[in-house]
């Protein structure tokens, strides 16, 4: 740092155009004040500061400059700062070594006048005075003050480095000190905060305690709240959007391998707004009940004496109708849906509307490790490309099903020989489209069929992505949410006919890789003697794959599908 260029001040340039003098009597130099300042109050090591001092007589509650004043400066330790007269009432302040020291001024033609004492800091280019808190847990964050600690871009403890804290970053201009902030991110432990930035090094000379457990302990069976009309941390920044941000929490360790539960509850009063959640769970991509189970529910609840019997995850209940979107497999009108998807380190959920005025993030765990959780207001998807299509909100299966004020929704189809055909999105990987499609009665031998290609933005460009589709009943007309078909070639070109009797039926397009596309979907019915056995896709996609992925399981009969609980254990 170099030292501080003087300015010329605004009262000695008034006083030159005023005439003013020191013609004051010497006799009444107690009626005189000397006024020392500096730039800041921090000068480092071997740097120089100019520090200005300025002479006033004061009568009653008035002052007035005194011009062409003689000044004499002094040090109080020369070992920690050394001190020049410049003149002009200037003088130039050189930090020795670390520590404070009093710098004064004493106006010499008044011998009486009240002389003037700064305190100075001289530093080292960082310097920490305190961490707070002195005992954090797992996603708290920790503020670091002192000088220069601002410049500071690495921080960790017990050689875990710390997640820097959007916008924390400040310098005072009167005092000069400097803060940052930073999460705590498992697994830190307890230690001496390590430091580095301004081309220094070192460790803070307190302790910093670190507990085994993150902030919104305990929640696992009564959940965190989280109200999200409250706005976000960062208005009016590039990061106003989020409602909701901490990438540092923790599944902690569990006594013999047990369950653990985290679970958040975030309440909104507009259902009408787009909403995206991201969950980053890095379970090495397994997200088996064996390790990581994560669920995000519109209806959930926690039974603390029920029977002791089962298993904690069974003491989950929601209402029978809850649909839910989760990282294992999804629920239905009360039923469960395990189409077969790649291993996932993470999970996106954009949602154009809200399913009520409350969303649960649930995971289950049994591994200790950090996980991030966030919510975004907005829709957001993996590629910019990439835009809600009209058929959103689909992620669930009740929101393609006729409701009061909107009888017949995007996603609800009726079959006709004339046939439906349109491009659609799987906005963020392994999303899970749902479309319900009305089956009128027909004769017998006719079929529906249903034809899925990709269409990708470069066609030339190598295609990576998968999708299924399965056809599944609809509890009130055809059955319970059981499987009548499905097909699950490797890549996305899927063709499926069924002899469906009339009716309804759920058909979910499924994201089995894991990447964000647009898809061409087309539904049409055949009669036994047509012609013409097929359905016009926009923009078809290359032939259908020779092979084919291990067939999932379909989802339990009727009469012992229902889940006791929510999220019971799954039915094999």
């Amino acid at each position: 740092m170099h030292g501080l260029r003087r300015a010329t001040p605004l009262v000695t340039i008034a006083a030159a155009l005023t005439g003013a003098s020191c013609a004051f009597p010497t006799d009444k130099s107690d009626q005189v004040t000397v006024r020392l300042t500096a730039p800041s109050g921090i000068v480092l090591r071997g740097q120089d500061v100019s520090v200005y001092a300025e002479a006033f007589r004061v009568s009653g509650a008035d002052t007035q400059p005194i011009t062409n004043v003689q000044f004499a400066f002094t040090t109080g330790s020369s070992s920690t700062a050394i001190i020049q007269n410049d003149g002009g009432g200037y003088a130039t302040v050189t930090g020795v070594n670390s520590g404070t020291v009093d710098i004064t001024a004493r106006a010499v033609p008044f011998e009486h006048a009240q002389q003037a004492d700064l305190v100075l800091r001289v530093a080292n280019p960082l310097e920490i005075d305190s961490v707070r808190p002195s005992t954090a847990r797992f996603g708290e964050v920790l503020t670091v003050y002192g000088v220069g600690v601002d410049s500071m871009f690495v921080a960790s403890l017990g050689g875990v480095n710390l997640i820097e804290y959007p916008f924390s970053r400040i310098r005072h201009d009167t005092t000069g000190l400097g803060q940052i902030s930073f999460w705590v991110p498992p697994p830190a432990r307890s230690d001496s905060l390590f430091y580095l930035g301004a081309g220094v090094f070192g460790f803070d000379s307190a302790m910093t305690t670190v507990l085994k457990e993150d902030i919104f302990e305990p929640n696992d069976t009564i959940p965190a709240a989280i109200n999200l009309d409250l706005g976000g941390p960062w208005p009016g920044t590039a990061l106003g959007g989020f409602l909701f941000l901490n990438p540092a929490l923790a599944f902690e360790p569990q006594d013999r391998g047990a369950a653990g539960e985290d679970w958040f509850r975030f309440s909104t009063n507009d259902t009408t707004q787009s909403l995206t959640f991201f969950i980053n769970y890095p379970s090495t991509g397994d997200t088996s009940a064996s390790t990581t189970r994560t669920f995000l529910l519109d209806s959930l609840g926690y039974v603390a004496n029920g029977d002791p019997t089962l298993d904690p995850i069974e003491k989950f209940f929601g209402r029978d109708s809850a649909d839910f979107i989760s990282s294992d497999f999804q629920r239905c009108k009360g039923f469960e849906f395990s189409p077969t998807q790649a291993q996932r380190e993470s999970t996106t959920i954009a949602l154009k509307t809200q399913p009520g005025h409350a969303l649960h993030v649930m995971t289950f765990f049994t591994r200790p490790q950090r996980y991030g959780l966030a919510v975004f207001r907005g829709y957001v998807t993996a590629d910019p490309r990439i835009q809600p299509d009209k058929y959103e909100e689909n992620d669930m299966c009740h929101y393609a099903d006729s409701i009061p004020g909107q009888p017949n929704p995007p996603a609800h189809i009726h079959v006709t020989t004339t046939g439906f055909s349109d491009t659609m999105n799987i906005d963020n990987p392994f999303e899970i489209d749902w479309y319900r499609i009305e089956v009128p009665s027909h004769s017998v031998g006719d079929s529906v069929l249903f034809r899925v290609r990709s269409r990708p933005f470069a066609p030339a460009a190598r295609d990576t992505s998968d999708i299924d589709i399965y056809v599944e009943t609809v509890p009130g007309s055809t059955g319970n949410v059981t499987e009548v078909g499905s097909s699950i070639n490797a890549g996305s070109a899927e063709d499926l006919m069924l002899n469906l009797p009339a009716g309804s039926y759920y058909v979910a397009v499924v994201d089995y890789a894991g990447v964000a596309m647009r898809y061409s979907m087309c539904v049409r019915a055949v009669p036994l003697l047509a012609a013409v056995r097929t359905c016009s896709l926009i923009l078809p996609g290359p032939a259908v794959p020779g092979r084919t992925k291990a067939r999932p399981q379909g989802a339990a009969p009727a009469t012992n599908g229902r889940r006791r609980a929510l999220l019971g254990s799954r039915r094999q």
